[in-house]
């Protein structure tokens, strides 16, 4: 089904998908809109809890793919499910092990949110694996926060710099037209969400105005949850983009970062 994907909806959390708009895994089905689910959980009070979360998550994209739904997922500690036992030192043995799962392309949603002392520790354990990432052909899928975007991102872009060796398997996700230029500059790629609530369209053809020799290491998702977002979609077929940017936008930067299209 991936020769025949429309979409790749580059970040969306599909269990939440499921649980609340169950009847959106039919549309994007019938579609063939390809979702990439990446790790957040609702409550999470333990490292226990955070392990099960990961161990369902996995096993449900599994599932989705059983009953139909081309999907893939990433794995990792979001900024806002770090439990209070959770040891830098324990990240390694928590994730790892669903590096290996099928449909697990690589390590996200990992990031900043407040740019705390403790979500730094978090995230650098993470991007310690990223030379196992790399060699595995995986990805790495970077959050940053709706709050202090510019600040959180150019905090976020400064630790980055310390492996550099993972510049080129790295997204950063949530960009605006105040934050492209930077990651891109960085040497790493763009991912833009699209939403009333965090990029429009009018948005983006700022973004694709100012980067016009860039849009191949940009990528658009919608992170739609909880809440579902059609505007993916809506780029896909608009006229406000040409043809070629549309496709890029909304499938093959994508698909040319995650490789999609490899997986049968």
């Amino acid at each position: 089904m991936c020769e025949q994907a429309l979409i790749i909806d580059s970040h969306v959390h599909l269990d939440n998908i499921r649980r609340k708009n169950p009847d959106r895994i039919a549309w994007m089905r019938d579609r063939h809109i390809i979702p990439i689910s990446w790790a957040f959980a609702d409550a999470i009070a333990s490292v226990a809890d955070l392990r099960n979360y990961l161990r369902e998550q996995a096993d449900f994209i599994e599932q989705m793919n059983r009953e139909g739904l081309k999907c893939f997922f990433l794995s990792g500690v979001h900024p806002r499910n770090i439990p209070p036992d959770l040891k830098p030192e324990a990240v390694k043995d928590l994730v790892a092990p669903f590096l290996e799962k099928r449909y697990c392309l690589g390590i996200g949603e990992i990031g900043l949110e407040t740019g705390s002392q403790r979500e730094k520790e978090i995230l650098a354990a993470h991007l310690d694996l990223g030379k196992t990432v790399k060699e595995m052909g995986k990805r790495i899928g970077i959050h940053t926060p709706r709050n202090n975007k510019e600040e959180m991102t150019g905090e976020l872009l400064s630790l980055l710099a310390g492996w550099p060796e993972i510049r080129e398997i790295t997204v950063v996700d949530h960009c605006t037209p105040e934050t492209t230029g930077h990651v891109l500059k960085a040497g790493l790629r763009a991912g833009v969400t699209l939403s009333a609530i965090k990029t429009t369209l009018t948005e983006l053809g700022q973004i694709v105005r100012a980067h016009s020799g860039d849009v191949s290491r940009i990528m658009c998702n919608t992170d739609s949850g909880t809440v579902f977002y059609e505007d993916i979609g809506e780029l896909a077929v608009s006229d406000e983009f040409p043809p070629e940017i549309r496709r890029r936008l909304t499938f093959g930067s994508a698909n040319e970062f995650f490789s999609v299209s490899s997986y049968q």
